[in-house]
């Protein structure tokens, strides 16, 4: 036996003076002692411009690279895989490196010559080519970058195989669009950039401004490298804005005059992923373009018209729909425009768009027929938002009267999410333009109201809420009644019309009683409770949200449980039971601390709840904090509730020093909503005392047996201050008389 004196490997020469197994060594060895050198360089692409970002992949590939012998980087058409497999190849510094590009074959039979041809290997008589390719890399030390696999993985994976079991100093870095499902296999998803794209659109462009404009180009073409690299040749000649303005006709905006160019084509290279699908799969990947805002199995299935669990695995596996963190898919908004393209051309847009507007309308129902929409229903509009407001304004005909309830649906969401006049315009135009016996009128009449109110129209609000109530009276819809009486009753209390207010919420608990809808006569109680307890009748507050904040706790959203919480505090507070009002308002500000307007009252009354247990700075801070984020929103609180602050900023003025005052203050203005959310829940508010130094000398001379005007005279304050300490005191120690104070007073060490 002899060993090869090019790769290491045995054979059994022939000629006694042999040192090579075969003429594929003999001819490298040739060139390698041409070249004056023994060491066997990269054969990679090489690229006339910079490799840009992708820092962060490369700082990952690298380790999964010397671990695994079999590296895939998978990613959807254009999303930059070659570049970066080439650059972690080279940053990997295997001495042999060699490209195997499988891109222009068409064939399967043309794989193993491929492989051949890239380490160098070349056919014998009488034996396969295959098995002298095996032979050939069995001893050599070689990273193969096998590049375009998709469209022949069958035929890639059998090679690579055997290469692999066969040979065990060779490694493969291979890119597709669909993984090859080879053993030992290690995938690595490769995605749009985030904020490289800007710095790579800008490296393309020649440019160093518009940063602004760039990152929203980069943002709608998802960051995709070959759509930005594109965008940024165009904007040589093309002004940013203009190119922003036409990138919905992206597909035959962005090509490539290079011939040389590897994707001459936004298009064409999303072609090379939809011809490889099966007629099932290219139905399914087509009728989805309608879904811009990302889609669950439910309405897939819908639009398909069939099952499609089977086929949307495909469509991932293949990178042409993305699954989101929550279980969603979407797929990129290039692929999609192509995808749409598809579904034109083959007749099938109506078809597909009838579809999705009649699920879209039925996850909106419930609000035609329910009383109080459960916790799943809302999210799920909010999850088809983006779907809702595509179907609004490209799908649904302008005198198709479902328009009506797809509106709705936008300005619902929009009213959580905090914006909501552009909604609302439209709401109204669709609603002025609707007839009077419209399916979703009352809906939208009752939404109508919910706007005006919310845009301080009271008078409409208290209209468009009567014409709902009438309208679902006389056609018998005695189901949402309870929330249509809940909502004229907002509309009233918007208005300043207290008695009116009182009285739509009874009829609005009535409706609820009568058709034993217990979440929804739970909402109205707590709205009920909040209304009499401003007015001053606290034990019936009490009764109603006490009654009404198990229900909800069960049932409700987050955000109404936060509310009633909230009630249930400021009822403590009034009785002066401060454990119980700071564990309401804590249960209030958990609830709620995803939704910052909310929990701007739960702070203050864990502020309230601080000042009355003698915690005068924390309470300066949490309050100071919140005012100061009610002017920047411009969310002013109710009166009854500001009247019962500003008193309590009095007190705490009275009691701390100007400086500790100040610092307070300032200490609450310098916090986010988050920060003082934090503050509030950091530990019990209420425990025993920490009165304040003004505090202690009122209860001192007490205790010696001073009236109150005595006490106001000798520390020169006023008489009502002097009042406002004794009985801040007395509630702080939960006592009922000035003789208990003054036992709790005499009780105490005596301080030196």
């Amino acid at each position: 036996m002899g060993t090869c004196a090019s790769c290491g490997g045995d054979f059994a020469p022939l000629p006694s003076r042999a040192r090579y197994c075969s003429n594929a060594c003999r001819q490298r060895a040739y060139r390698q002692r041409s070249a004056g050198t023994s060491t066997v360089v990269a054969e990679v692409p090489v690229y006339g411009d910079a490799f840009v970002g992708r820092e962060t992949q490369l700082a990952e590939l690298l380790p999964l690279l010397r671990k695994h012998r079999m590296l895939t980087l998978v990613g959807s058409a254009g999303v930059g895989k070659t570049r970066l497999a080439v650059e972690l190849a080279k940053r990997a510094k295997r001495t042999e490196v060699r490209t195997v590009e499988l891109g222009k074959l068409s064939r399967p039979g043309q794989v193993v010559q491929a492989f051949a041809e890239a380490v160098g290997v070349y056919q014998h008589a009488g034996v396969a080519l295959r098995t002298t390719l095996l032979h050939e890399l069995a001893n050599r030390r070689t990273l193969l970058l096998v590049d375009n696999c998709e469209h022949l993985v069958d035929e890639c994976c059998d090679v690579v195989d055997a290469l692999l079991s066969r040979c065990p100093n060779v490694q493969v870095l291979a890119t597709s669009r669909e993984a090859l499902r080879a053993v030992g296999e290690a995938v690595y998803p490769l995605h749009g950039m985030d904020e490289d794209a800007v710095r790579l659109f800008a490296e393309r462009a020649g440019t160093t401004g518009g940063q602004e404009a760039i990152a929203a180009i980069c943002a709608r073409l998802d960051g995709v490298p070959l759509a930005v690299e594109l965008a940024a040749k165009l904007s040589r000649s093309v002004p940013l804005g203009e190119l922003a303005s036409r990138l919905d006709h992206r597909l035959d905006l962005l090509s490539d005059a290079d011939e040389q160019a590897r994707h001459q084509s936004l298009r064409a290279a999303i072609a090379w992923s939809h011809d490889l699908l099966t007629t099932p799969e290219k139905e399914l990947f087509r009728r989805l373009a309608l879904l811009p805002g990302g889609f669950g199995l439910e309405i897939a299935q819908v639009v398909h018209g069939g099952p499609v669990i089977g086929l949307l695995t495909a469509l991932q596996a293949k990178s042409l729909v993305v699954r989101e963190n929550d279980g969603r898919f979407r797929m990129l908004e290039s692929v999609r425009l192509y995808a749409e393209e598809r579904l034109r051309e083959q007749g099938e847009h109506e078809v597909a768009a009838e579809r999705i507007i009649a699920w879209l309308c039925e996850k909106g129902e419930p609000a035609v027929t329910s009383s109080i929409l459960a916790p799943e229903q809302l999210q799920a509009q909010h999850q088809e938002y983006d779907n809702v407001a595509y179907a609004f304004a490209h799908l649904v005909a302008p005198q198709d009267e479902r328009r009506l309830m797809l509106a709705t649906m936008l300005l619902r969401v929009c009213f959580d999410r905090g914006y909501f006049t552009q909604a609302g315009a439209v709401l109204m135009q669709v609603l002025h333009q609707s007839s009077a016996d419209a399916r979703y009128r009352i809906l939208a009449l009752e939404y109508a109201s919910l706007l005006a109110s919310h845009e301080e129209r009271h008078d409409e609000a208290v209209k468009y809420a009567m014409e709902a109530v009438d309208t679902a009276e006389a056609s018998g819809q005695e189901l949402i009644m309870c929330r249509l009486f809940r909502t004229l009753a907002g509309a009233y209390d918007g208005a300043g019309d207290a008695p009116n207010t009182t009285w739509a919420l009874r009829q609005s608990i009535q409706h609820g009683v009568r058709n034993g809808n217990d979440v929804s006569v739970a909402v109205s109680s707590q709205n009920l409770g909040w209304l009499l307890l401003a007015q001053g009748d606290v034990d019936a507050a009490s009764t109603l949200v006490e009654g009404a904040l198990p229900v909800l706790r069960a049932q409700a959203r987050p955000d109404v449980v936060a509310a009633a919480a909230h009630t249930a505090g400021c009822i403590a507070l009034e009785r002066g039971d401060l454990t119980t009002a700071g564990t309401r308002f804590a249960e209030s500000a958990r609830k709620s601390e995803s939704l910052p307007r909310v929990v701007l009252e739960a702070v203050e009354g864990r502020g309230l709840v601080a000042m009355l247990a003698g915690r005068h700075e924390l309470g300066v801070r949490l309050l100071a904090a919140c005012q100061q984020m009610r002017a920047t929103w411009i969310v002013p609180s109710e009166s009854w509730w500001q009247r019962k602050m500003d008193a309590a900023l009095d007190l705490a003025r009275e009691s701390l020093s100007r400086a500790a005052f100040g610092r307070a203050v300032n200490a609450g203005q310098a916090m986010d909503v988050r920060h003082a959310l934090e503050t509030a829940l950091d530990g019990e508010i209420v425990g025993d005392p920490v009165l304040s130094d003004r505090q202690r000398m009122v209860v001192e001379l007490v205790a010696q047996g001073m009236t109150n005007a005595q006490v106001a005279a000798k520390l020169g304050i006023s008489h009502r201050t002097v009042e406002s300490h004794v009985h801040n005191v007395k509630t702080a120690l939960d006592l009922s008389t000035r003789a208990q104070l003054v036992a709790w007073a005499q009780s105490r060490p005596t301080e030196t």
